[in-house]
């Protein structure tokens, strides 16, 4: 048999390194894809063993609360439930927990028609926004927005992106960053001292902030405030007593109803942190004590964090504008 010419010997190498090529290429394409399946695979499986550690640490959080509840004793910062689950390690990495007594911060449903007194509440929104260093008239956007028959509509649906308003309870605080006047700079400023919880809360003066506390009445000076505040420390029995300390500082206590005001909390957020695989996993759950049904019960679970809820919060000093962090 007499050998190809040359020409042809050329063709066929280059059949042969193109049949190679193809074959990198496919092998190639088949470990990407594989790898991309593994990867995709060993996520789902991360995801649902990080909502399985989630709802132990919503199990753990409701026991704890229930265990407290038969104390029949204040709510305090030192109260058991306070106290954070530090860092535990678990198959593929770490969960830790927290819980956030949601009765110390002021709930902007109480804004709405279904709360305890709509216009005090209004009153010591206006002063928390002021003592923020923000511009007081935003309560008023964000009582409209929460309420029925609000008259705003028009505005939102002018907007380049428009929308339309809830007229309606918040669901949840990040929905202020809808409300007409809520920059980034605002929410950063206020998220870490509202909350949106069903309509006719009360403020636990034992774990309220300074500012919260400062808006109570506007006779009641900060440095006052940060004396009932007791460095997060207080550990009122009564609000008869805490209404006592506040008029020996020099208060008059009359901008706010003691119908307002607890020395107990009905709501809760728990807060668990997971880790696997190098991956960070954040939950919430909104949890419920008592209330009119009685026990436990989870209201809300989310899933993603919001730094500025967690962000260090501000010490405002009164003027517009500035803040003095803590």
């Amino acid at each position: 048999m007499s050998p190809l010419p040359i020409r042809q010997r050329g063709v066929a190498l280059l059949v042969a390194l193109l049949v190679v090529a193809l074959a990198v290429i496919l092998i190639a394409a088949l470990l990407d894809r594989g790898e991309l399946a593994l990867a995709r695979t060993r996520n789902v499986l991360r995801s649902e063993q990080a909502e399985a550690y989630a709802q132990g640490l919503e199990t753990y959080a409701a026991q704890i609360l229930a265990t407290t509840a038969l104390n029949n004793g204040a709510d305090t910062n030192a109260s058991p439930w306070a106290l954070p689950l530090p860092p535990q390690p678990v198959p593929g990495g770490m969960i830790s927990a927290t819980m956030r007594d949601l009765n110390g911060c002021f709930n902007l449903n109480n804004l709405g028609p279904r709360s305890l007194d709509a216009g005090a509440s209004l009153k010591i929104f206006q002063a928390l926004l002021m003592h923020l260093g923000i511009d007081p008239g935003l309560a008023e956007a964000v009582k409209s927005w929460a309420n029925v028959g609000g008259d705003d509509a028009s505005y939102y649906l002018a907007l380049p992106i428009p929308y339309r308003p809830r007229h309606g309870a918040f669901a949840h605080v990040s929905e202020l960053r809808l409300v007409r006047g809520v920059s980034g700079d605002v929410y950063a400023r206020l998220a870490p001292y509202v909350c949106a919880l069903p309509p006719g809360t009360t403020i636990n003066v034992n774990t309220a902030s300074a500012p919260v506390l400062w808006s109570l009445d506007n006779t009641l000076s900060q440095a006052a405030a940060e004396k009932l505040w007791s460095n997060g420390q207080a550990n009122y029995q009564e609000i008869g007593k805490f209404v006592t300390d506040a008029k020996a500082a020099g208060a008059m206590m009359v901008q706010t109803p003691s119908s307002l005001l607890a020395i107990t909390s009905t709501y809760f957020l728990a807060r668990g942190d997971i880790v696997l695989d190098d991956v960070p996993f954040t939950f919430y759950s909104l949890i419920e004590r008592g209330g009119s049904a009685g026990g436990i019960h989870v209201l809300e679970r989310s899933r993603g964090s919001d730094d500025a809820l967690v962000a260090p919060a501000p010490v405002a000093t009164g003027r517009k504008g500035e803040t003095t962090p803590r």
